[in-house]
């Protein structure tokens, strides 16, 4: 299986409960025609860049997933016929993206260990030790 990225940009006009329903209907979406959901980021509202059909603003949805060749192309044949989804982009995820990926989030937890180690030591000699 493939790993694709989509992004959505929904109708801000909806309310919330009608914006988590799109969110929901997306994801049930690639589940449904044999994708599975790998990450689901709600970006929320946001400004556009551009007016869409005279509208400024737009919710954000941002979804990681892996499924067969298929899935985008009927993923973006449901968008089109959806009134409430403005704009949509669906893309296949490079490998080195996601090395690269891995490798910032191990750098971001040895920093975050490094400094609960020291908060650590400072707790224990109960006094800060001056900056180098």
């Amino acid at each position: 299986m493939t790993l694709y990225e989509t992004t959505v940009v929904i109708d801000s006009t909806l309310k919330a409960d009608e914006v988590r329903s799109q969110n929901d209907k997306i994801a049930n979406f690639i589940s449904n025609h044999g994708g599975d959901i790998v990450k689901v980021e709600d970006w929320g509202k946001r400004r556009l860049a551009y007016e869409i059909n005279k509208k400024q603003y737009g919710f954000y949805l941002n979804v990681r997933f892996s499924g067969p060749k298929a899935l985008p192309s009927l993923l973006e044949r449901e968008y089109r016929l959806n009134e409430s989804v403005l704009r949509y982009l669906t893309v296949k995820v490079d490998p080195l993206i996601l090395k690269s990926e891995e490798q910032k989030a191990k750098a971001k937890r040895a920093a975050s260990e490094a400094e609960a180690w020291d908060e650590e030591a400072v707790v224990e000699n109960g006094e800060e030790e001056p900056a180098a």
